[in-house]
C-alpha cells in the first residue's frame, strides 16, 4: 500500500466532487477537460515569479488558481496552494516558498494522468 501522504497530494477528492457537481458527470468531465488543457500550462507561471522573488504576483496567481485546483477534487492541492499564497503574502524565504511549490508540483505531475483517467473513464 502507498504511502498514504504521498497519495493524499495527487488523489481526487470524489465526495468533493460529488458535492459540487451532485453527480453530474458530464459537468465533471467538462472541467476536467478544462483544467487540463487550460489550467495546467497557467501554474508555469507561479515558479517562473518564485525564481524572481515576486512575491505579490506569486500570491495572486496562487489565489487565482485556488479554485481551480478545488473544482477537479484536488483538495489536498488546494491546501498546499494556499500555503503557497501565504508564505509569499508574509514575504516567506525563497527556499521556504520553492519547497513547498515543489511538493505542489509533484502532487500536481502525479495527479494529471489520473485526471486523464478519470476524464476518459467519464467520457466512454
Amino acid at each position: 500500500m502507498a504511502d498514504s501522504n504521498s497519495v493524499a497530494l495527487h488523489a481526487i477528492d470524489y465526495n468533493r466532487l460529488n458535492e459540487l457537481y451532485d453527480g453530474d458527470n458530464e459537468q465533471i468531465a467538462s472541467l476536467f477537460e478544462l483544467f487540463l488543457d487550460e489550467v495546467l500550462p497557467d501554474f508555469d507561471e507561479i515558479e517562473n515569479e518564485i525564481d524572481q522573488q515576486n512575491w505579490s504576483e506569486v500570491a495572486q496567481i496562487a489565489h487565482k488558481m485556488l479554485p481551480w485546483v478545488g473544482m477537479v477534487g484536488l483538495t489536498a492541492l488546494e491546501a498546499k496552494l494556499r500555503a503557497i499564497e501565504a508564505q509569499a503574502k508574509a514575504g516567506s524565504d525563497k527556499a521556504e516558498i520553492m519547497a513547498t511549490w515543489m511538493q505542489f508540483k509533484t502532487g500536481l505531475s502525479q495527479a494529471r494522468p489520473l485526471i486523464r483517467e478519470e476524464l476518459v473513464r467519464l467520457t466512454s
